[in-house]
């Protein structure tokens, strides 16, 4: 709690109303994040294969929209962007609680995609705006502790809630989904200042900006490219393939998600701040390197799930994501510091809004892989895939801040 409150005090009131709102909001998208899937599936009838492709459909928007939003969030200023954003993801999280056809699911992903699109970049920028520059790697962490925090208790609030057979159960957790997000949209109102505004670039300073321009950031470009491949090895694969490897390969209950991704958050909560203290002894470009070796262990936890017993697979799986936590805990604060370190202040945006289509395109092979391997009875083979996969980016970060 020492370390919490160490660098809680960090925060500037604007900072903590933002991260505060962040925090709360995730307890909704816990309550449903990892059960997308297994809902389209067991309550609404569809494929795992169609519950896999609408995630890739949903991703491929984002990579679309997440270009012109780092632009719009240069040009206009961050709280606009996420405003909107906001209001397509209050809408959007109401309606999957009522989707019942293909039709409707896809519009209905698609518009959630793009308000993510438009959310992530935005509260990236402010928050680095906000906060001195030596500060941020402690920041960053602090964001990601909270909303795993906030991630972890709804995972365990909808292993109370929800119910193989009970349609109802789901629908009210996207309902409450939909009340967090209307109370980060307030949060977000209430925010007023040049953080949160268009930056006014000084005389001495470009007036206008390009995505052509951060091309020519070799150390930007290497930890674009890694971070690509490791989310497709690693976030892309776990938020979509570990459901559906649970309940569909394993034949666990849709109760023990909770409980799987609850392990993750709260390893987050509780050990962040540690992690936060061991990444001042080493350098960001070692830090990187790190994620690439926890998260190729993490997926050996689950490749031997399935030579145990039922209730034993379930420990495995949680296991294998509280590994998988360290290198978030790595990643998350030390990927988006590097990333805003390169960046000039009149690109940030447009920088940010490049690292968060790294999600995107994640979103789209790592849910079609999943999904369609899982579905033709390739589950182990996918594993080693995924394991293999994540060991890929560690040539790349080795040439990062050289």
């Amino acid at each position: 709690m020492r370390y919490f409150t160490e660098y809680f005090d960090l925060l500037s009131p604007k900072a903590r109303r933002l991260v505060i709102g962040v925090g709360f909001n995730a307890i909704g998208g816990g309550m449903t994040m990892s059960l997308l899937l297994v809902y389209l599936h067991d309550m609404r009838g569809f494929t795992t294969t169609f519950g896999g492709l609408l995630l890739a459909w949903s991703a491929s928007m984002s990579l679309v929209i997440g270009g012109p939003s780092g632009a719009l969030i240069d040009r206009i200023g961050p709280k606009k962007v996420i405003l909107t954003g906001l209001l397509l993801k209050i809408c959007a999280t109401a309606a999957w609680a009522f989707v019942d056809n293909k039709t409707t699911a896809i519009i209905v992903a698609t518009v959630s995609a793009i308000g993510d699109s438009t959310t992530w970049p935005g509260q990236t920028v402010m928050l680095t705006r906000m906060t001195k520059p030596e500060d941020r790697q402690k920041i960053f962490g602090l964001n990601f502790m909270l909303l795993n925090l906030g991630l972890g208790l709804g995972g365990l609030i909808s292993s109370l809630i929800v119910s193989n057979s009970s349609l109802r159960s789901y629908q009210i957790l996207y309902l409450v989904d939909t009340c967090t997000f209307i109370v980060f949209f307030l949060a977000i109102y209430s925010l007023h200042g040049p953080e949160v505004g268009k930056y006014v670039a000084k005389e001495n300073e470009p007036q206008t900006g390009s995505y052509r321009e951060l091309l020519k950031i070799p150390s930007l470009m290497r930890l674009s490219l890694g971070g690509l491949i490791l989310m497709i090895f690693g976030y892309g694969a776990t938020m979509s393939g570990i459901p559906l490897f649970a309940t569909q390969v394993l034949d666990l209950s849709p109760k023990w998600l909770g409980i799987i991704f609850a392990a993750n958050t709260i390893t987050i909560f509780i050990l962040q701040p540690l992690v936060l203290k061991l990444l001042t002894r080493i350098s960001k470009q070692r830090a990187l390197v790190s994620v690439s070796l926890i998260w190729a262990l993490s997926w050996t936890f689950v490749g031997i799930a399935p030579l145990a017993p039922l209730f034993v697979a379930g420990i495995l799986l949680a296991i294998s994501q509280v590994v998988f936590a360290f290198g978030e805990m790595v990643w998350s604060p030390t990927s988006p510091a590097i990333a805003n370190e390169l960046s000039p202040e009149h690109l940030r945006g447009r920088t940010n809004a490049l690292m968060g289509m790294q999600w995107g395109v994640s979103g789209v092979i790592g849910p079609a892989i999943a999904g369609t391997m899982i579905d033709a009875n390739l589950g182990l083979l996918w594993v080693v895939m995924m394991t293999l996969g994540a060991l890929i980016p560690i040539q790349l970060f080795r040439g990062i801040l050289r």
